[in-house]
This record gives C-alpha cells, structure tokens and sequence, in this order.
C-alpha cells in the first residue's frame, strides 16, 4: 500500500512539473499524449512491485511499457493488431522522432502540435517518469527524484518561453506541489518504519498533526518563493512571472533610438529581432488578400538631430467603436479595396511586448476586446488594456491602388500636413545635394517620380544589405550610411529615404512593423521576428500616406520586404523586389505563388501526417538571413561529449595516477609506487586486495590464485619485499627494477583473467570508478542503498 501510494505521488509529481511545458506549444495535444506516458508506466512500475524484482528488470519494464505505448499512439497503423510493435511500426517511429528533432530545430516556441515534436514530448515526459519512479519508489530517495522533474520544469526556461504571470505562475505552483507530495509521502512511509518495522492496519502511528505541519511549511515557501521578489528592493521578477516591461525593447521613456512620450525604441527591438538566430512567431492572420498589405504598429514622425521620434501624445487618440478616423489625405477619387484580415498575436515570448496592435495601412475598423484607441494623425492602434499575447482582432483596412497618372498630378500638400512633415534640422542639411543628384539622374521631375529615384536608388546595386551594421541615430550616422558604407538593414534605408524626401520637399515618416510574412495555405500567413521591418510612408495629396521600399528584398536583401506595385511603370514584369525602376521598375512577386504555396502546404502536410492540402504554422529563416540553430543538435552533441568524456575520464584518470606515482627519485618511494600499482591493478582485474593483508601475503596469494608463471611470479615476489623493507627495514631495497616488474606483474595479471575482466578493467578501472562511487554514495546517502557486497570492492583501504 505504502509503494502504491508513493506511486501515485510520484505520477502526480511528474504531471505537475509536465504543465511547465505549455508554453513550448499552441495547444494541449502534447499534455494528454504525455500523460498517457505517466499513467503506462505507473501502471508497470505497480505491477513490477507485485513480486520483488531486481531494480534493473523493473527499469527495463517501465522503459518497455513505455515504448509500446509510444508505438500504439503514434505508430499503430504498422503494428500487429494495432498494438504490438513490428520493424516497420519502429520504423515509423524513429521516422517521426527524427522528424521531431528537425521540427524542434526550425519552429520557435510556442509550436503547433506537429506529431514530431508531441512524440518527442510524450516520450520525454515518460522518461522523466521512469527516472521518477525508479529514484523515488524502488530506490526510497524521493528528494533526489526532484533532478529529472528540475530538468523538465527547467525547459521552458532554457527556451526563453514565457506566456504570462497566471499561466507560468499555476504550472510552477502545480510542480512545487507535486514535489512536496512527493517527499511528504515518503516522509509519512519512513515514520511508519521508524515506529513499527512491520505495522498493521491498526498500530500504524497517526502522521496527521506532522504532515499538517509539513503542509503549511510547504504552502508557505512556495507563496514566499512567489511573491517576495516581487515586491523586495534589490530582488526582481523573474522570466517566471512574466516581468519584463511592455512594449517593444522594453525601453520606454527616453534615452537613446526612437522611444518618446511613454512609447519603446523601435529601433533596439528591431535589430534585436533581425539579428535573432532563431525565428519566433509572432502572429498569425486570415486574410483573402493575394498580396496583403504590411502590417504597421508604430509610426516615426518627428525628425530630431538623433534620429527619429514618435510624436503622438495621449491626448491625440480617440476611441474605436470600431470605426476609425478617416485617413489624412485619402480623397475619393482614389481605388480602395476593402480587405478583412483576422490577426492572433502569438502568446509567447515578445508578443506581450508590442504595445500597440499591428494593423494594415490605413486601418477603418477594429474590433478587439479591451478599450482600444487610435491616434488621428498616424492611425496606430493602442489597446492598453490588455496583454496583447495570445489577443484575437479582426481589422478592415482599405487597400490602396492609385493610378500614376494621378500620383504625378498631386497638389501641394496642405499646411498642417508640411509644418510637421517637412521640417527638417539643419544637422541633415550636406544630405541635400546627394538627393538631387538623385533625382537630376533619374530625370525625375514630379513629387512621385522623384520619391521613386529615390526608393530605386537606395534599393539598387550601389547599396547592400546586411545585419552586420550599427543602427543610424543621428545625421552623422546617415550621411556615413548615404555616402561611404552603403551598408545596412531596412532601419538605415528607410532613415535616408524619408530625410531625403523630406530635403526635396516631399512629407515623409518612418514605420515599423512587419512585412506581410510568409503564406502558410488556406489564406493564412505567418509573420515571424525575421519579417520585423521599418519602411518610409510619403504623403501625396489625394491618395493620402503611400508605403514605400528602399531596402533591398529577395534572396539577397530582406526575404519577405516587396515594393509597391504603384511604384512601377505600366506594363512592366514582375522580375522581383530589388530591380530598379529606370525608367520602372518590375512589380514583385506575391510572397509565395500558387506553386510554391501548394509545395509549402505539401510539406507542412508531411510534417502533420495529415491530408494533401493542410495548413501549418511554421517558422524558417528567410533567405539572407542567419539560419536557425538546431538545439536538439547541439543537445545531442552535449550528450555525445559527455559520453565520450565519461568513457575516457577514466582511463585516462589512471594513466596519470600511473603516471605520477612513479615522478620520485628515492627507492622508498619507488617501493611504494610499485606496491600502489599491485594493489590498484588487483582491483582493476577483480582480484582485490583486503587492508588486513600485508604485503607478502598478497604476494602469496595472488600469484596462485591466479597462476601467475615466471618471471611474473619473481617480479610479484621483489614488489612485496621492497614495500615491507621501505616500511619496516632501516634500509630500503635497490628499487631500480621495480617499474618494470610492476609492468610484468601487470601483464600477467591481465593474461590470466577473461576477455570481459581485461577490458572492464582497462575502460572502467575500479581503481579509479570505486572511490569516486563510494564519495557519490555516501554524499547522497544512497551508500546504505547499494549493495555492501558490491561496494566492498571499491573500499579504499
């Protein structure tokens, strides 16, 4: 009964510190396949404690019960009667395992619930079950069985995953729980026996008032462990409890980049994201729209000597219930489309730090919940309200088309519009004459065809593309960037296109978003941290704040970054993103073509054993861009070296014990050197050599125990008499010869014993494995647990 309960603790342990894992995956797939995992081998584990067993029959059990349930719920279809596993059923399993670890190298938390990576999950839960059990049931150490429940509570950590105070806050609390259940049981069990070795139903001692004590004591720290770094100076919150400030960078307020009035730096979170090496998701959105609009979240208006600055106040926004104030500039003459796009913001790490809600430009309603607002002039999207993590919104936006003709034809813009737009410090001023040599190159004479010699002069070839570049925050910067480097990403093109549009007389402001993401089939896309982008919006009379693309796209430029189809001449071809328009430029391709859409659903299809056709959420590095680390495959490095490092430390411990043993100049300790060798390479080879003995006598008995022959027998003979004159004789003997006889005594040895004996002691020397064992036993008090028979071996003496 006690077993039995100990059982269920160690389950529900393991169940608690599993909910850890919820922010590594969008749903709960994962959380019932592993603990099918805990409850098979609970089941086993029970089953085995029915008849006393050796622990590794009980282990192999578990690790058994396991697999075929692993096999029944993800390889079934190949397995004999749908239960028992067959090649082709292992096959497909370490198929889809692979599949996993290749899934885990390429999708960013929080994942979709490819069968891979569940597989993975479950299996891996069911491990730290096994272990569980093994160390705190059969083996009665229930504090030490909180190291595998550490290494599955501590995953999601080591991913920088986090999805909020609550959720991390409950899974935390439901670990902690677990573990305490855990050593309470065992506690309960070891008072019994220390009363009654043997109790009964009716003289077991009653444990209640000390497990009650235990309880309180248990509830205690873990709201200490809670709440106090929250509120002590000189402590701070964890990416635990989810405390990271709101907003992107996390740098509100002043300082250096692009923050003002309350609002981040754009510009520290966008090369943060950029430069990331892994991709993370950020949201998801439906959408009819073949080429869909980028999606702005902050807009950049005021041009200062450091760079450019967010200048709405909060007495500039109004509410959206849900209609927004109509676009600045946007007249009816204009083609509009209406296009609806339904966005959810993925709840993992970054999602709760945008501040404000991505929406195409120019947004006409939005309905989400929370109270939001929008700023008139810019139209960004504010929902203080809310943590932005996990929200759901749906936005109708209006899809500009204006023809060029009417674009060349724009009228001066009005006042309110140039006293902000234009103004320009004098630190920007050296920037004017390269801008008309632009544009007298270009032979652009309209407000349009000049901001398009612009777009395709800083896109072309002169100029590259490359993370590798400090961001421009002052108008030294920009002139280096405009002038000499040439080198950048999209905040320092779209930094020079709109100073330089604003020094010839065109309003212009910076946004910063994402671009449109990746189309994933079935009018979803994907937009990741790698689609984080900043581009220049210039203003035109009539058709209102008009996107524009300076940074290169494509291959060699940012993946997912396209220009504007008004941007280009009438009847050019699309070739691509980074072409330039002289005298236009081709418009650029949908993000993914029916061609290569349908390829893409076919391997997402593969990925989720579903049908031809099915839609996944993914993540993949753009081209251009750092590839993603694959952390199973440095995991399974780290495991390799370990290994190796496990295998060789102990031969190469003894090589250098060997070694320094024999670095003296004096015949006593020579004699010593050669009597530690006999006595270590006896226990290395199973002979054993007991304290008691002296030194003739193992001579003695070694040599005919293991019928050891000439010379090794005389070589055996002179060790033992050298160690006893060096101990008790006022003259040591000659100790010249004796390294070579230890060498021949060794040889001999290793001679007269089996094949298996001679390798275990050359790759596991008990020599070197039984003091370190002994040293590991007696720190965890596992030294009472093991078999004193087995361990007497290794005694020093």
């Amino acid at each position: 009964m006690m077993n039995h309960r100990r059982t269920a603790a160690a389950a529900l342990a393991t169940a608690g510190a599993s909910l850890s894992l919820y922010p590594i995956f969008t749903g709960l797939t994962w959380f019932w396949a592993g603990l099918g995992s805990i409850v098979v081998v609970a089941a086993v584990a029970t089953a085995t404690r029915l008849r006393p067993l050796p622990v590794p029959v009980c282990l192999t059990a578990a690790v058994a019960g396991l697999l075929l349930y692993l096999n029944l719920a993800f390889a079934n279809a190949g397995s004999l009667y749908h239960l028992l596993p067959t090649p082709a059923s292992l096959r497909q399993l370490w198929d889809l395992a692979g599949q996993g670890f290749d899934q885990a190298g390429r999708y960013a938390p929080p994942v979709p619930e490819l069968r891979g990576m569940v597989l993975l999950a479950a299996a891996g839960i069911g491990i730290t079950a096994v272990l569980t059990d093994l160390i705190a049931v059969r083996l009665s150490r229930a504090a030490l069985a909180g190291l595998p429940l550490l290494l599955l509570f501590t995953e999601p950590f080591t991913l920088s995953v986090s999805r909020g105070f609550v959720g991390t806050t409950v899974a935390f609390v439901a670990g902690v729980a677990g573990y305490l259940a855990l050593l309470s049981s065992e506690a309960r069990d070891r008072i019994r026996e220390w009363e009654h070795p043997q109790p009964s139903a009716t003289d077991a001692p009653d444990t209640r008032t000390l497990a009650a004590a235990g309880r309180r004591v248990g509830f205690a720290s873990v709201v200490l462990a809670l709440f106090i770094p929250l509120v002590v100076p000189g402590l701070h919150a964890t990416r635990l409890f989810g405390g990271g400030q709101p907003g992107i960078g996390g740098n509100a307020g002043g300082g250096g980049g692009s923050a003002s009035a309350g609002f981040p730096d754009p510009d520290a979170r966008l090369s943060q994201e950029l430069k990331e090496t892994a991709a993370s998701n950020v949201l998801v959105y439906t959408t009819k729209a073949t080429d869909p609009d980028y999606l702005q979240v902050y807009v950049l208006d005021r041009l200062t000597n450091d760079g450019w600055r967010i200048f709405g106040q909060p007495e500039s926004t109004v509410p959206v219930s849900p209609r927004l104030p109509a676009p600045p500039g946007l007249a009816g003459g204009v083609p509009v489309t209406k296009i609806t796009t339904s966005v959810e913001i993925s709840p993992g790490v970054g999602a709760d730090d945008l501040g404000a809600l991505p929406v195409p430009y120019p947004a006409a309603t939005v309905s989400a919940p929370g109270t939001v607002r929008a700023d008139r002039a810019t139209l960004m999207v504010l929902d203080p309200s809310v943590a932005l993590g996990g929200l759901k919104y749906s936005v109708t936006s209006l899809s500009e088309s204006p023809p060029q003709q009417l674009l060349n034809e724009t009228q001066t813009p009005p006042a309110d519009i140039a006293s902000h737009y234009l103004a320009v410090p004098p630190a920007y001023d050296p920037l004017l004459s390269t801008a008309k040599t632009v544009i007298r190159d270009a032979n652009a004479k309209t407000p349009f065809q000049k901001a398009v010699a612009l777009q395709d002069w800083l896109s072309g070839g002169t100029f590259s593309y490359t993370l590798n570049a400090p961001s421009v925050v002052s108008a030294a910067g920009l002139e280096k960037f405009v002038n000499v480097t040439r080198r950048g990403y999209c905040q320092q093109f779209s930094f020079a296109m709109a100073v330089l549009s604003r020094l010839i007389g065109i309003p212009s402001r910076v946004a910063y978003g994402f671009t449109s993401g990746t189309s994933i089939g079935a009018d979803e896309w994907l937009v990741t941290t790698h689609d984080a982008h900043a581009w220049p919006e210039l203003y035109f009379q009539g058709a209102g704040w008009l996107r524009f693309e300076p940074t290169p796209g494509g291959t060699d430029g940012q993946g997912t970054a396209t220009t504007p189809a008004y941007t280009y001449a009438p009847g050019s071809v699309a070739v691509g993103a980074t072409a330039p328009s002289t005298p236009a430029t081709a418009p650029t391709a949908p993000a993914s073509t029916s061609s290569s859409a349908a390829a893409l659903r076919n391997k997402l299809r593969l990925e989720f054993g579903g049908a031809p056709g099915t839609g996944a959420i993914g993540v993949a590095a753009p081209s251009g861009q750092a590839s993603t680390v694959n952390l199973w495959e440095i995991l399974g490095l780290v495991v390799a070296g370990l290994l190796v490092l496990g295998i060789a430390a102990p031969v190469c411990a003894r090589l250098v014990i060997r070694r320094r043993r024999w670095h003296a100049d004096r015949d006593v300790a020579w004699a010593h050197a050669a009597w530690l060798e006999l006595r270590d390479d006896l226990v290395d080879y199973g002979a054993g050599c007991q304290p008691s003995e002296s030194p003739r006598t193992v001579a003695t008995r070694a040599g005919t125990s293991l019928a050891l022959a000439e010379p090794a027998r005389a070589a055996l003979g002179r060790i033992a008499m050298a160690e006893e004159r060096a101990r008790y004789a006022g003259s040591p003997a000659d100790g010249s010869g004796l390294r070579h006889d230890s060498a021949t005594v060794r040889r001999a040895i290793a001679a007269a014993v089996p094949r298996p004996t001679r390798w275990r002691a050359r790759l596991a020397p008990a020599s070197v494995l039984g003091p370190s064992l002994v040293a590991i036993a007696a720190t965890t008090d596992l030294y009472r647990r093991l078999s004193p028979k087995w361990l007497s071996r290794f005694r020093p003496s």
